[in-house]
């Protein structure tokens, strides 16, 4: 089987010398370094401290060496995964739509996260302080709001279309309303009272997301905040490739996000940025919805 295969190839090429294919030998000498980004939900020193043991994990396992870079913006990961700069993303489902728009459909879905209970969805959620006087939607009006990041599904993209079918134009709703650079921002901005209001991402009980982040980092106590608005169900993040890469390196790559929850959980919830059941086959199908709001929201800006 291929993972004997690739064990061999990392203890010793002597003692299994003929191990190796050439096919296999042949993605390895083209790509002896897998670099993997991450769009921007956290801070850059954050999400590669957080990754690099999962990064460790696919060198021991794969042979070749990951290296996790973090982007400014999601622009720039959708940017740097359709021109091939780099070979793996974890991109949320506008991101991923964006991508697939923008290459005419080069890019690819590997896997995606199921929640405990094998949910593969999560919510946009709208948040404001605990101890603040908001308790509803309507109770925001003229006050500040920020969005995450105009690529962002859950931060944009999904809010901004349910307000609009809702009849509320955000703009107008609000009295500001502001582009944080990334969830972090957002939540650090409504905790520390610069914002009313932020958009950002959670599943049930808050397994995954950025509020489990925060919280797992110290950075939050669940009981600062309250939810005032949730989003119906989104596709979660995947993981996605450049739809040129090998395909054996791409069905190698796939086999060891498929695995990692059996065989090491702990590196499985950080891949999941939470607790996930495990990885599954991801499909564009999956998160057709997402493309269609996408395009949707592209259209329009295009008529004003």
């Amino acid at each position: 089987m291929a993972r004997i295969t690739l064990k061999c190839v990392v203890a010793s090429a002597l003692l299994c010398p003929l191990a190796v294919t050439a096919a296999h030998a042949d993605w390895r000498d083209d790509y002896p370094v897998v670099t993997m980004s991450s769009t921007a939900a956290e801070s850059n020193a954050a999400v590669i401290d957080r990754l690099q043991p999962l990064a460790d994990y696919f060198e021991e396992q794969l042979g070749v060496k990951m290296e996790v870079q973090q982007a400014n913006d999601f622009a720039a990961v959708i940017q740097a995964l359709t021109a091939g700069h780099i070979q793996l993303a974890r991109v949320g489902g506008s991101a991923y739509a964006a991508a697939w728009i923008d290459s005419d459909g080069a890019i690819e879905p590997l896997v995606v996260p199921a929640e405990l209970d094998g949910e593969l969805g999560y919510r946009s959620v709208l948040i404001v302080r605990s101890d603040s006087e908001y308790k509803s939607l309507d109770d925001l009006q003229g006050k500040s709001l920020a969005w995450a990041d105009p690529n962002s599904t859950s931060g944009y993209l999904v809010p901004m279309v349910s307000l609009r079918e809702d009849g509320i134009e955000p703009d107008e709703f609000f009295g500001n309303t502001v582009f944080s650079g990334g969830h972090d921002q957002s939540v650090i901005g409504v905790l520390n009272g610069s914002l009313d209001s932020a958009f950002t991402w959670t599943s049930k009980g808050d397994n995954t997301g950025q509020l489990r982040m925060m919280m797992d980092r110290g950075m939050l106590d669940r009981e600062d905040i309250r939810v005032i608005w949730e989003s119906p169900l989104i596709p979660n993040p995947l993981y996605a490739v450049p739809g040129e890469l090998p395909e054996d390196m791409k069905q190698e790559i796939t086999d060891f996000f498929l695995n990692l929850h059996e065989e090491r959980p702990d590196l499985a919830d950080i891949a999941a940025s939470g607790r996930t059941s495990g990885f599954v086959l991801a499909t564009h199908e999956m998160y057709q919805p997402v493309l269609s709001a996408v395009q949707e929201l592209r259209d329009s800006r295009r008529q004003r």
